[in-house]
């Protein structure tokens, strides 16, 4: 049997399709799918993350609406670091981005396994700030990888 969080994320996903984005209601889609509004931010927030390719933007209030879209150049990197910037970063979290910028032809699957190397624990060796040095060395090379995209070093991405 099929969840109420699977149906609003096939929903969404069905919505966004080639576009990349969607512009959405909060209450209508609560209201479509009969649940409360606190079941729309769970799927947003757990299915619909930065390490999963995906930014949202949000005005709350009588005209508030849901703008979310697959990231893309530029606002790919930035929304990637906007996402890591406030809080030490888990190695989970970490290998979630790492796994998603692989998939979208950011990273070598070789550059993926060595730059999740690099920011394991074994590797930070059990350091009580593990997670700050961890999002600060995402942070530089998602900057760099940035800056190699736009100055076309790797190609195109988009």
């Amino acid at each position: 049997m099929t969840n109420i969080s699977d149906l609003i994320e096939k929903f969404i996903l069905g919505v966004i399709g080639g576009s990349g984005e969607i512009i959405i209601n909060r209450n209508d889609l609560a209201n479509r799918f009969e649940c409360a509004y606190s079941q729309i931010n769970y799927v947003l927030n757990t299915r619909f993350t930065v390490e999963k390719g995906y930014a949202i933007e949000s005005r709350r209030g009588g005209g508030g609406y849901i703008r979310l879209f697959r990231m893309c150049g530029g606002d790919y990197f930035k929304n990637i670091l906007d996402g890591i910037k406030n809080a030490p970063l888990s190695y989970n979290k970490c290998a979630h981005i790492i796994e998603r910028m692989i998939i979208d032809g950011v990273l070598s699957v070789k550059e993926g396994e060595i730059l999740s190397s690099a920011l394991s624990a074994k590797a930070l060796c059990g350091l009580k700030n593990g997670g700050e040095i961890r999002r600060d060395i995402l942070s530089e090379v998602v900057v760099k990888l940035w800056k190699e995209n736009e100055n076309g070093e790797r190609g195109e991405f988009k």
